[in-house]
């Protein structure tokens, strides 16, 4: 039994033993913490007690639907409709800064989608007042929402009950209340499915990015040294990898918008430093043999790495001596080669 329906004289007795030790900011903190009902005569200690104890927006918001929940057990909830209210001014309030918190008030509300929809047909069932059939089959919504929780059914037999009822002036804005809450609910849904989207964008992102920086790191491998097209092609490799870096702390904190892009800038930097090697004969003119040398040696091996891409990336340290021992094997051949062709 909930202490409104006990009456007050237990907590009142609690309050004047406080009082009397003596603290101005005790007897509403006791209050508070004791979360009596809007309908009990000492509800506003209780809210100036919230506010001592400090709250947050969001804890506030949530005491205000349970608070409101209780009202309309009580069949109270037309009369309270300012808990109600205020609930959703707090509602439309609460930007987190943080992305963890905002999470947590997505799955939140989420987790009271079963008891908004409660609510809206027990609100309804009051204001049906004497017509029977009217709560008859308000009455079996609220089984079927109770076994299906499908909103969209839902939403559409709450019209049809509006269209059919001559709702009360406070019923009506109950309902638009409650039409700014479903509103909310379903922007939070959108926002968390883009999320969701985000998330698999950036995995997509990440798989294209491990596959091209192995390739990167394959041609540099080999690739002529001190050369303007492999100081450049090297520059951009380590900008990716600092932009991985990056990528993955924005991921943690929750940022996945910002991930996204940073990762799409590291895989743009790969495929530009790839760019630059494969072109590298056409625009260093002085070195296009030594670079044309090296693309032989690359054509060559590229068919293999690509095949074994899976491998290299548990093995890709060994892999990686083992790259550099063909290259530079391939290489001493060709030189021995050249020398004779020269002869």
């Amino acid at each position: 039994m909930k202490m409104g329906e006990k009456g007050i004289a237990p907590l009142v007795a609690a309050v004047v033993l406080v009082a009397a030790l003596g603290s101005a900011t005790a007897v509403p903190v006791a209050v508070s913490a004791a979360n009596v009902d809007p309908d009990h005569p000492l509800y506003s200690l209780k809210r100036v007690g919230e506010r001592i104890r400090g709250l947050s927006t969001v804890e506030q918001m949530k005491l205000r639907w349970a608070e409101y929940q209780r009202m309309v057990e009580k069949g109270k909830g037309l009369q309270y409709q300012s808990v109600l209210k205020e609930f959703v001014d707090k509602l439309n309030s609460v930007a987190p800064s943080d992305a963890p918190a905002k999470q947590e008030i997505v799955r939140w509300m989420q987790e009271q989608l079963p008891g908004i929809g409660e609510v809206q047909l027990k609100l309804a069932l009051q204001a049906a007042g004497d017509n029977q059939q009217l709560r008859a089959e308000i009455q079996e919504q609220l089984i079927s929402w109770r076994e299906r929780k499908d909103v969209e059914a839902l939403r559409a037999r709450l019209n049809h009950f509006r269209e059919r009822a001559r709702m009360e002036e406070r019923y009506r804005k109950v309902d638009e209340l409650f039409e700014n809450i479903c509103i909310k609910t379903r922007i939070q849904e959108n926002l968390r499915l883009a999320e969701n989207r985000l998330s698999e964008r950036f995995e997509e992102l990440r798989e294209t990015f491990e596959n091209l920086k192995l390739e990167v790191e394959a041609m540099l491998a080999g690739a002529p040294e001190n050369l303007p097209g492999r100081v450049a092609a090297e520059r951009l490799y380590q900008l990716a990898l600092k932009e991985e870096s990056l990528t993955f702390h924005a991921r943690d904190l929750g940022l996945l918008g910002r991930a996204v892009g940073l990762m799409t800038s590291a895989v743009v930097h790969l495929k530009n430093a790839e760019r630059i090697l494969e072109h590298a004969q056409e625009w260093e003119p002085e070195h296009a043999q030594l670079w044309q040398e090296w693309k032989e040696e690359w054509q060559e091996i590229k068919p293999q790495i690509q095949s074994l891409w899976e491998s290299v990336a548990e093995n890709w340290e060994q892999y990686k001596e083992r790259i550099k021992a063909q290259i530079q094997s391939l290489r001493e051949s060709a030189a021995e080669n050249w020398e004779q062709y020269r002869k």
